[in-house]
């Protein structure tokens, strides 16, 4: 019986650089207290803040700690309905050196991708699908300007 995990078994040996994070939506009125709660009780910080205006100006932040990462999409829920698919049924994340090259070992795997390479603020993104229903999102991070944001710029407490 298999009780280890090997990284280098993986579709993304020699390319992840971050993650997972997981997926979570959230409303404006939500973000607030959800940011609050995570910075003080789990010790976190704020990786990463930016808007996609070609998404509703939706607000993308990405906050990290010891006991898990997060990636939160911030707009009104009616937005988010509008959203391809691939966008709103997005569930994980990974940061990674090359999309193209981890979709060369997805097609050999047989994983679908759902969108492909498209850049953005924060460098290039793509989806792959699992699952129905269960999309990985990869992402290049090439603007290192968006990294470790002051969460007081943006109206969190410093714990």
């Amino acid at each position: 019986m298999k009780t280890k995990s090997d990284i280098k078994k993986t579709f993304l040996a020699g390319h992840l650089l971050s993650g997972p994070y997981e997926r979570l939506f959230l409303t404006p009125e939500q973000e607030k207290a959800y940011v609050d709660n995570y910075l003080k009780n789990l010790d976190g910080v704020i990786e990463y803040e930016f808007r996609l205006e070609e998404y509703f100006n939706l607000k993308v932040l990405g906050l990290q700690s010891v006991l898990g990462s997060v990636s939160v999409v911030i707009m009104a829920e009616e937005d988010r309905q509008k959203l391809p698919y691939y966008i709103q049924e997005t569930r994980i994340m990974y940061i990674v050196d090359s999309i193209e090259e981890v979709y060369k070992e997805a097609e050999r795997r047989g994983i679908p991708i759902l969108q492909k390479y498209t850049k953005n603020i924060m460098g290039g993104q793509g989806r792959l699908e699992f699952a129905p229903g269960y999309i990985v999102e990869l992402t290049e991070a090439t603007n290192k300007e968006l990294f470790f944001a002051d969460p007081t710029e943006y109206g969190f407490r410093l714990q």
